[in-house]
């Protein structure tokens, strides 16, 4: 059976989501014996086995080839000799490249077109060196699909594109060209893939309305995410106990805590006893402007980032998991990918959610729900859920069939090497 040829911009780097994404995919196919090759970017860190075989590219951009640098220096690795040869050319011809892309598109944008143009010719190569059919991309970076439909379109074979991020969406295009842009090589894709996934029910049902043609090929398909582990055990209350509700990631813009302090704070102002026992750990970064009003509080503690597997273990002694979307459109038709990573951890989660699909599906598995923009709602959501935590009441999130990464991958490739 000839290998699975996945495309991905990002493998293997720390704190990357389209990376932990397509790592996840990766480890799956792992699983399952099956050989795949990774035509991935110049800055993702790898290492091939027996099952996997990654080939790396580095991009013409000078934009990308200053970041593919930096990312291999963080990384520990030293850049080869080769990438530092590419200096000139990137800088002169990138730079134009980047140029001219900014004046078409009126922004700078992380599609990674650049990278088509050494992709691409790898990628024919490796499809005709080891007579691959299946082709699976995932992104983050639109690049990826692109080079997934040039080389099924040149050579023939089956496409199977992931869409991370709606390529056409609320807020997603910057621009009314890119919009555009965007429009027509979503419409190009669906009609060249076999099956195109989108990974919340809200983002499919657009794309269908927007290409009617081709509606029998898109479908919503929950991604789910590798489980590190066993589920964490619920802690039993006592009375004088900490309720430490913890926060994986990075806050910033209109996804902050701002109103769940406040909303905390009311509680308490209330008489609320259980309120006094919360104490918030954000593990991350925070670029909020209310930054220092979090750090004047006893009750908030902000810790650096880790590793996502060391992260996911810390996150095992926490009471309960904290979900946080943006407030704006743009949180209608994604869903965070921690999601899965808090769904298989097994503990309870407050979600302060705009994305009604997403709440329905906290709310399945036993998690609180509150409008992430309304005080009031978030102030009842968490009176709920402390409560239920100390009431021994919370139950645990779990993970369904409907959210098995190995099941959904499974869903997404059917049909390949059919």
């Amino acid at each position: 059976m000839p290998p699975l040829l996945m495309i991905s911009y990002f493998t293997n780097i720390r704190g990357n989501c389209p990376a932990e994404w397509a790592d996840d995919k990766i480890r799956v196919l792992e699983s399952m014996g099956r050989k795949v090759i990774v035509l991935t970017g110049m800055g993702s860190h790898t290492s091939s086995n027996a099952f996997v075989h990654y080939i790396r590219v580095p991009s013409l951009s000078w934009c990308d080839y200053k970041e593919e640098i930096k990312e291999l220096k963080l990384g520990g690795e030293k850049v080869p000799l080769a990438l530092f040869l590419l200096m000139p050319f990137a800088f002169l011809f990138g730079g134009m490249i980047d140029y001219v892309l900014r004046k078409i598109t009126k922004t700078v944008s992380a599609g990674r077109w650049s990278w088509l143009l050494t992709a691409i010719p790898v990628a024919i190569w490796l499809k005709a060196r080891y007579r691959i059919v299946d082709v699976f991309s995932t992104g983050g970076p639109t690049a990826a699909h692109i080079v997934g439909g040039v080389i099924t379109s040149v050579s023939r074979g089956r496409l199977f594109c992931e869409f991370q991020d709606p390529l056409v969406g609320v807020m997603m295009n910057r621009s009314k060209r890119t919009s555009g842009i965007s429009a027509r090589i979503e419409a190009w894709l669906l009609k060249r893939a076999m099956k195109v996934i989108y990974v919340t029910k809200k983002a499919a049902q657009s794309a269908c309305e927007r290409n009617p043609h081709y509606a029998e090929k898109v479908h919503a398909i929950y991604p789910g995410a590798w489980s590190f582990g066993p589920s964490a055990s619920l802690h039993p209350y006592t009375e004088g106990a900490t309720f430490e509700f913890m926060h994986l990631g990075t806050l910033y813009g209109t996804r902050n805590l701002d109103l769940f302090f406040e909303a905390l704070d009311m509680l308490r102002s209330e008489g609320f006893k259980l309120a006094d026992a919360v104490r918030v750990v954000n593990l991350g970064a925070v670029y909020c402007q209310t930054l220092p009003s979090y750090l004047s509080r006893t009750d908030f503690l902000m810790l650096d980032a880790l590793e996502r597997e060391e992260a996911l273990q810390r996150a095992r002694g926490a009471s309960c998991l904290l979900l946080v979307q943006h407030t704006d459109e743009r949180s209608m038709e994604t869903i965070p990918y921690k999601t899965y990573d808090y769904l298989n951890l097994g503990l309870p989660t407050l979600g302060l959610l705009i994305n009604d699909e997403l709440s329905a599906l906290l709310e399945s598995n036993g998690g609180f729900t509150a409008r992430a923009d309304q005080r009031n709602a978030i102030k009842v959501a968490l009176r709920c859920c402390l409560t239920a935590l100390a009431n021994g009441e919370a139950k645990a999130g779990h993970t369904s069939a409907s959210l098995d990464i190995s099941v959904q991958f499974k869903q997404m490739l059917e049909c390949a090497d059919a």
